[in-house]
């Protein structure tokens, strides 16, 4: 950008060769570099804003569980951020999103090795994880347990219930949870809740 006094051709504005004149409040002329406004109706555009806005309104109802493991109200853009990276499919307007690699929580914390989820009666379950005393890995870390419900958008979110070194842990589904598909993950925190793992896919339960 350049900067002029003009005594000759007095006030200049407008496009000139590959640059544009304009006067500031202040009364001084500048020249820019001139830039074709760029179209914000592109094919790439539309489909870029159209599959943010799935995802936020697909994500909305998982907003308190993001203020918790990504840290304060604007936890949900960073899940928003990921999940368009890593889950989501197809061209506007036929946008999916694939749950099982949806990330609830990232982190150095260790997930266990192996895990296993059975029905125990109608909607109680009992969750069992391996416990290896992995690098970092502390028997009083945190276990949350999320369940989604995409058919409703409504969440479950069971934080803290139990401790890693529990190695189980029973919990039921909501009683009015009916004719719905539940997504399940959990994930571990440390003992003040300020670090996090990776959370972990664990099933679809179909009720």
């Amino acid at each position: 950008m350049a900067t002029f006094k003009s005594t000759t051709f007095g006030k200049i504005s407008g496009k000139h060769g590959t640059a544009v004149a304009a006067t500031r409040k202040d009364g001084l002329n500048i020249l820019k570099v001139y830039r074709v406004a760029s179209n914000p109706n592109t094919e790439g555009q539309k489909n870029q804003r159209g599959k943010f806005g799935f995802v936020v309104k697909e994500l909305n109802c998982m907003r308190k569980l993001f203020t918790v493991t990504f840290g304060g109200q604007y936890g949900i853009n960073r899940a928003v951020s990921l999940a368009m990276k890593t889950c989501v499919s197809g061209e506007f307007p036929d946008f999916k999103i694939d749950y099982s690699q949806l990330q609830l929580s990232k982190g150095d914390i260790p997930v266990p090795d192996s895990h296993e989820i059975n029905n125990m009666l109608n909607d109680l379950y009992k969750l069992e994880w391996s416990n290896s005393e992995l690098l970092n890995e502390k028997t009083d870390d945190n276990l949350s347990i999320v369940l989604l419900n995409v058919t409703k958008k409504q969440m479950n979110h069971n934080q803290n219930i139990a401790l890693r070194s529990s190695k189980y842990i029973e919990f039921s589904l909501p009683d009015y949870w009916s004719e719905s598909e539940i997504y399940v993950w959990l994930y571990f925190s440390s003992s003040n809740n300020n670090n996090f793992s990776d959370s972990k896919y664990l099933c679809l339960i179909t009720v």
